[in-house]
């Protein structure tokens, strides 16, 4: 089976990488890792007045700061196989979009864990992961 491991380089992040390499007889052993970054996307009306070269070039940065630490702490905690897929645009749809195209079958995030009211006042993508997404999504607080 294929997981897919959504990275943001938050805390959350980092425990859900604990909690997978913890437990890495359910998640490694035999199954194939999936790590997941998006950086959220540029305005078009930004975008428009930019060249293409260095929205690229902004998006791969990012990218690095976030990919560069985790793939760090994954070494160090064993786990060395491993994809990596890059992307850009809105974060939740992007997540969909990645397990869909690796044919996931369990989305493994970290969640900040806002709540009722911090859900309904700025929304969550894993909420809209889980209410979206048609498979098996493991929250690690």
């Amino acid at each position: 089976m294929k997981i897919l491991i959504a990275v943001d380089g938050s805390i959350y992040t980092q425990k859900a990488l604990d909690y997978v390499a913890a437990n890495r007889s359910m998640f490694a052993d035999g199954h194939q890792l999936v790590l997941v970054n998006v950086c959220p996307g540029i305005p078009g009306y930004v975008a428009g007045r930019v060249r293409k070269e260095v929205i690229q070039d902004y998006y791969a940065e990012e990218s690095a700061k976030i990919i560069e630490p985790v793939k760090a702490l994954l070494i160090e905690r064993g786990l060395t196989d491993y994809t990596i897929d890059l992307r850009h645009g809105r974060i939740a749809e992007e997540i969909l979009s990645s397990a869909k195209e690796h044919d996931a079958g369990l989305i493994v995030m970290g969640t900040h864990g806002h709540g009722v009211i911090g859900r309904a006042l700025m929304g969550s993508v894993a909420s809209k992961v889980i209410a979206e997404g048609g498979i098996a999504v493991l929250l690690v607080k």
